[in-house]
């Protein structure tokens, strides 16, 4: 695709660099692959390149603005980027269960051990209570993940957590309706947003190479503060409304 040219104001003509972010088909393409690399990877019962795939090819999405210093644009493609993720695996966690399955880990116990807490409201499968210690690892891969490799590893813990949600949203939803808001914890999907902000704001350094703490709090102060108290506001919620939420979705 050729630059186009305008005018300088001494009448030299002066290029107009191609800015990939603002093309159309940037987008179109990132909602491409997010499909692709959840859908594909899933169908084929793959645990370990589902999350692979889709991590490489976000990171190379989210890349782009991000060197343009583009923050907003970062936001709105990861946030569109997750919720086609989460919208896969969910339908096809219940169009084809054993399937997708097989795309997770412990896939099948996972499931069993929701169906478990949605009968007896013991043992909320992946909450900090059951698994305080993976929890904090995941938590510390977004954090430290994201600031040491661009958002590589922060991501890459992002996809496993958002790909069991909604596969735990999907297996539920093959009881009805209610299991279907069941799975729609209010918890998960607060914390998972949090971990969306933190992953865009902590990737930032090592792109742009400006790496003083005062640069990102004075121009994103707001996504620092939204991303913090989404996560401490699940975290509150995780231990407050599980037993209330599986009373009123009670299958």
């Amino acid at each position: 695709m050729h630059d186009s040219v305008q005018a300088a104001p001494n009448g030299t003509p002066k290029p107009r660099h191609y800015d990939l972010v603002k093309d159309p088909i940037y987008y179109i393409t990132f909602g491409f692959f997010a499909l692709l690399t959840t859908a594909l990877p899933a169908a084929l019962g793959q645990p370990n390149f589902l999350p692979i795939a889709q991590t490489v090819a976000l990171t190379l999405f989210l890349a782009a603005p991000l060197r343009r210093g583009r923050t907003g644009t970062a936001i709105v493609v990861l946030s569109t980027w997750l919720s086609l993720q989460l919208l896969v695996m969910i339908a096809g966690s219940a169009l084809l269960p054993l399937v997708f399955e097989r795309a997770i880990h412990d896939g099948f116990a996972h499931h069993r051990a929701l169906l478990e807490w949605s009968a007896t409201g013991l043992s909320l499968p992946g909450s900090i209570l059951q698994s305080p210690g993976a929890r904090l690892i995941e938590l510390f891969g977004i954090l430290l993940g994201s600031l040491l490799s661009a958002g590589l590893v922060g991501l890459w813990f992002l996809m496993r957590a958002v790909n069991q949600f909604g596969f735990g949203v999907g297996r539920l939803a093959l009881e009805g309706p209610q299991g279907l808001l069941l799975g729609l914890m209010p918890w998960r999907l607060a914390t998972l947003a949090g971990y969306a902000g933190l992953v865009v704001m902590l990737a930032q350094p090592l792109l742009i190479n400006i790496w003083r703490p005062t640069h990102y709090f004075a121009r994103q102060r707001r996504l620092a503060a939204v991303s913090v108290a989404l996560i401490a506001i699940g975290l509150v919620l995780e231990f407050l409304l599980p037993g209330l939420w599986r009373t009123i979705w009670a299958l």
